[in-house]
């Protein structure tokens, strides 16, 4: 069995740590942005096809691998801060009471809060599963660090480049920002450490099905509700 993507892919994210430690320069930017490319060559390469490449991503990060579980967990402070931008003040507050979300700039990390689907919607059961979809890890993985750095060189409007908390071990955590209105605001952060080793295991899971690539594509893929 050949283990040419996961060494290939391996090597990458070796330089990406480097630069994420600020070698020649480089720093977390230049890390996530070779982090989302070999990610995006492992989900291109196991659905081959054009104007497809946010949903293969997602959709790679959510069923494949040992973190497919950690990638679909939803974001509950950034779909609570949806629900509130879109007036649904009260699934809002049904969530911030549920999974007890704080409204102090306390330090909070995924596991404190974060939930999967299943819970959210015991809790919201109209909430429509593609909003919620949108909110999980690997969908605002998409959005907010490989498109945007991609096209804006740096993150989006609801993540950042710096982490919150130094506490070993953690996957993402949230920044406090404070707004022109003076509200608290939370961006999510996905830590480099988690998120270089993301496409290394892909990569392993990618040469074990190396003989039944490419898949077709889904009729509906995950992000869209399947």
């Amino acid at each position: 069995m050949s283990n040419w993507r996961r060494n290939w892919i391996a090597d990458k994210c070796q330089l990406a740590m480097r630069l994420s430690r600020g070698e020649a320069g480089g720093g977390y930017a230049e890390a996530a942005i070779l982090a989302c490319a070999a990610l995006s060559a492992l989900a291109a390469e196991l659905w081959p096809g054009k104007g497809i490449d946010r949903f293969r991503f997602i959709e790679m990060l959510v069923k494949l691998g040992p973190e497919a579980s950690t990638c679909s967990t939803i974001s509950v402070p950034l779909l609570v801060q949806h629900l509130t931008s879109t007036r649904n003040i009260t699934d809002a507050e049904k969530l911030r009471r549920a999974f007890a979300i704080p409204q102090i700039s306390r330090v909070l990390t995924g596991s404190d809060v974060d939930q999967h689907e299943e819970k959210i919607l015991a809790v919201c059961p109209t909430i429509k599963l593609k909003v919620l979809r949108q909110h999980s890890y690997a969908s605002i993985l998409y959005s907010e660090i490989r498109s945007s750095y991609a096209h804006q060189y740096q993150p989006g409007v609801q993540a950042d480049s710096f982490p919150m908390t130094m506490r070993a071990g953690q996957k993402v955590s949230y920044i406090n920002r404070l707004s022109d209105d003076l509200q608290t605001h939370r961006l999510l952060h996905f830590h480099i450490d988690w998120l270089l080793a993301l496409p290394v295991g892909l990569a392993g899971i990618a040469d074990d099905l190396s003989s039944e690539m490419p898949h077709p594509c889904p009729i509906i893929w995950w992000s869209e509700g399947a």
